[in-house]
């Protein structure tokens, strides 16, 4: 009888160690990434969130997308797509959260350093497989992720998509906007490839569609607020010269037809 009664506590510890180490190892899994509020969507890999109490604006680690507001460059092809996937991702997940690396949370700016997951899947991930960012930056001991985003450039790589459209766009150090012919900022990078591949029938069309571009008629600036939402801003409006122009327009009813507003 003793014997049983021994076997039997040995058994029910067994089972309530188990359950302790199980939701250990869950509780420890968790505790690697912490989750915030995502307050704007800034580029392809650059975004602000709330971090414990403030607004931090966070690098993605591991990754290089192309330009949207660069000072000296501007807009990249590819840039916009970058950060409207980038935007759509986030805005659609009920959680975002971030993992940080083994080395130092923050670079010189003061950005947090970051993979970031939005309902548990990895952003860098879906980004890099649709060919919108490269990997880039390495450094280490940040190099968690490396060997699996290089695995995912490849295929990526290999089947054309997105920023590999265009042999020799994409370097080491980062774009070459030159490589992409006939591409205007706030244009679709990827339509640029159309039209180059069909130039001959479709010249007429393009010179008749980019007439006001080319003598700088269109001042009209569509702009994608962090809530998503699509307005377009006419010159002499309030703060015109401060709106980031995501899309440059000719004409209101050409604003109008795109899904944007009027902003107020």
């Amino acid at each position: 009888m003793k014997i049983w009664l021994i076997v039997l506590c040995i058994f029910v510890f067994l089972v309530l160690a188990g359950c302790k180490i199980g939701q250990t190892s869950k509780s420890t899994k968790d505790n690697n990434r912490a989750s915030v509020e995502v307050v704007s969507i800034m580029d392809g890999d650059t975004i602000k969130v709330k971090y414990k109490g403030e607004t931090k604006k966070v690098r993605y680690l591991l990754v290089d997308a192309p330009e949207m507001y660069h000072k000296k460059i501007g807009e990249q092809p590819f840039g916009r797509e970058a950060q409207a996937r980038n935007r759509e991702i986030l805005n659609n997940a009920k959680d975002v959260s971030l993992e940080f690396d083994v080395g130092g949370k923050e670079d010189k700016y003061g950005r947090l350093l970051a993979y970031v997951f939005a309902d548990g899947k990895s952003v860098q991930e879906q980004l890099i497989r649709e060919g919108l960012v490269r990997v880039g930056y390495i450094y280490k001991p940040n190099t968690k992720y490396v060997d699996k985003y290089e695995k995912i450039q490849e295929e990526a790589k290999k089947d054309k998509k997105g920023i590999w459209q265009y042999d020799g766009y994409v370097t080491d150090r980062g774009f070459v906007k030159s490589v992409v012919k006939n591409w205007r900022p706030g244009e679709d990078a990827t339509k640029s490839k159309s039209t180059n591949a069909n130039a001959s029938s479709t010249s007429n069309q393009s010179q008749n569609n980019n007439k006001n571009s080319e003598t700088g008629v269109c001042k009209i600036k569509g702009n994608i607020n962090s809530k998503g939402k699509k307005l377009y801003h006419l010159p002499g409006m309030n703060n015109y010269e401060e709106v980031k122009a995501e899309k440059m327009f000719c004409t209101e009813e050409e604003a109008q037809k795109a899904g944007f507003t009027k902003a107020s």
